[in-house]
């Protein structure tokens, strides 16, 4: 899974990804593979899960289960900036190859407890939703701040020497703009999933 992983990380793109290189860089035999997984959509998938898991759990043991939904949604914003610095090669597996054809991915309405990476986007779905019980749709909303979380998160990884703003200050920025901002009663534009 390591080998993929490092893989995965020089193609950018999932599909390129061959048994041949994982077991080559994993110095073992193409069969090898086969024992362990029954092909390379089997050996993707694991190495998603397990990423998954591994960011939902850096950020579930940032977020205080007790607290206020916004100061929730800083905890997770913050701990989804640090998960990126601290781990920048899962992260630029998770967010910054090019994912195959037919992988769930997030969805008005999805389940939780189907797919880790839908998971990982109905946490954030969810405390969004409490900060906006009465607001504007807050799939599209949440859809926002995971998106601008991960616009800082891979331009500071590509480009350290910018003059960024401190993570904290960009997250601040990010709930005014979507949740706390007074004009939020403003309804965007929906986003389509379809």
């Amino acid at each position: 899974m390591n080998a993929a992983r490092d893989l995965l990380l020089q193609l950018g793109d999932q599909d390129k990804l061959s048994v041949r290189a994982v077991t080559t860089r994993a110095g073992v035999t193409p069969n090898a593979l086969y024992l362990h997984f029954a092909g390379k959509d089997e050996l993707l998938s694991a190495v998603m899960i397990a990423s998954y898991k591994e960011l939902r759990g850096f950020l579930h043991t940032a977020v205080p289960p007790d607290a206020e939904p916004i100061e929730q949604l800083r905890a997770l914003s913050s701990a989804y900036l640090d998960f990126a610095e601290q781990r920048p090669g899962i992260y630029r597996v998770l967010f910054m190859t090019k994912v195959r054809e037919g992988v769930p991915i997030p969805a008005r309405g999805a389940a939780s407890g189907v797919d880790e990476g839908i998971d990982a986007f109905n946490d954030l779905l969810e405390i969004v939703t409490r900060c906006l019980p009465d607001g504007p749709d807050p799939f599209t909303h949440a859809t926002y701040i995971w998106t601008a979380l991960h616009g800082y998160a891979s331009l500071h990884q590509a480009i350290p020497a910018f003059p960024w703003p401190p993570g904290h200050d960009y997250i601040e920025h990010i709930i005014q703009a979507h949740i706390t901002h007074p004009d939020r009663t403003a309804t965007p534009s929906r986003l389509t999933t379809d």
